[in-house]
């Protein structure tokens, strides 16, 4: 779900005008762009476009990001503990830092409870967010408290790195690396949702903790810093993020079926063969899990990095298999689609 700067993958639902034509997120996420495109400042290296802002002072670079978790958009009370909702809303946001190769430093978090939510389960979630914290080495320094219809945690972080690695800086003949694992997320969310029958077991429960406790990969993006040359987070699904990145940097992806297939993980495959869902298709389609999607050098490849693709000339993304190429349709995660 695109998180970027402020206004990007997980920005709020906006009042649209009587008789307007629906816009889709990301249609709303340029017209944003264009309207604060004069509002800027000199301090200012990255706005409004990419994982997150990118603010220059004293020759530090400072990212900053803002990403929300709203009831009923984003998970349901069967689906997560109130724990898990703490967890995961602040590893959410910390996966922006992540794919900019910053570290985090402090963190602010807007609650929004509904009268109905007891100071027991409060305390919860706050454990949650806690232990999160804890895990990221970032403390979480204030916010604010506010009644509403639904629980929302909208949650800021700043971080720091030398140099912040942008998703427009992809150039034609890098590979294209994945970082993490991708589609376990999804196939935890299919698994709660009700699609996988019979005794559970450790695939089920892998790739259920995968949507319920995300893990920002923080040490890895900021070991791509020297490494890669484009980074992004997967959040909403590999094509969907990979669509993201090659526009920014007005390139093509081409994606290496065989190569992809061959890093997916064993439970993924077992989950996905119990949901009757391919596994390639969680894996392209599926977002939510917070691996990295990166592209650099062959020469430069870290070890932790899997080869999935490469970056060729023209647009959009393109699936190769058997010598034979086509078009992949974008299917990422829209906010403002029904």
């Amino acid at each position: 779900m695109a998180k970027s700067s402020p206004f990007g993958k997980h920005s709020a639902r906006s009042r649209k005008p009587a008789n307007s034509r629906p816009l889709g997120e990301f249609e709303l996420i340029a017209q944003i762009r264009q309207l604060f495109a004069a509002n800027s400042a000199e301090f200012v290296k990255v706005g409004i476009g990419d994982d997150a802002a990118v603010l220059s002072f004293g020759g530090k670079e400072l990212v900053w990001t803002i990403d929300s978790s709203v009831e009923n958009v984003h998970f349901r009370f069967e689906w997560l503990s109130d724990a898990d909702i703490g967890w995961r809303s602040l590893h959410a946001a910390a996966s922006d830092l992540a794919a900019m190769g910053a570290i985090p430093v402090g963190a602010l978090s807007a609650l929004e409870l509904p009268r109905r939510f007891r100071e027991s389960r409060l305390v919860k979630l706050l454990e949650g967010q806690r232990d999160a914290a804890h895990s990221l080495g970032c403390p979480i320094v204030g916010g604010n408290l506010t009644s509403a219809e639904v629980l929302a945690v909208t949650t800021t972080l700043i971080g720091h790195t030398k140099r912040a690695k942008l998703r427009s800086s992809a150039r034609v003949g890098d590979e294209l690396w994945l970082i993490g694992d991708a589609g376990l997320a999804a196939a935890g969310l299919g698994c709660l949702a009700g699609g996988s029958r019979g005794r559970r077991g450790s695939a089920v429960d892998r790739c259920v903790q995968a949507w319920r406790r995300p893990v920002a990969l923080i040490k890895h993006g900021c070991a791509l810093v020297g490494q890669a040359r484009a980074v992004i987070d997967i959040s909403d699904g590999l094509v969907g993020d990979a669509q993201h990145l090659a526009e920014a940097s007005r390139v093509a992806i081409e994606l290496d079926a065989e190569a992809l297939e061959a890093v997916l993980a064993d439970e993924l495959r077992e989950v996905a063969d119990r949901l009757s869902r391919p596994a390639l298709d969680l894996a392209l389609y599926g977002g939510e899990d917070y691996a990295l999607l990166a592209t650099g050098s062959r020469l430069k490849r870290p070890a932790v990095a899997r080869r999935i693709g490469q970056v060729v000339d023209g647009k959009g993304i393109w699936w190769a298999t058997r010598g034979r190429r086509r078009r992949v349709p974008s299917r990422g995660f829209d906010h403002f689609e029904t």
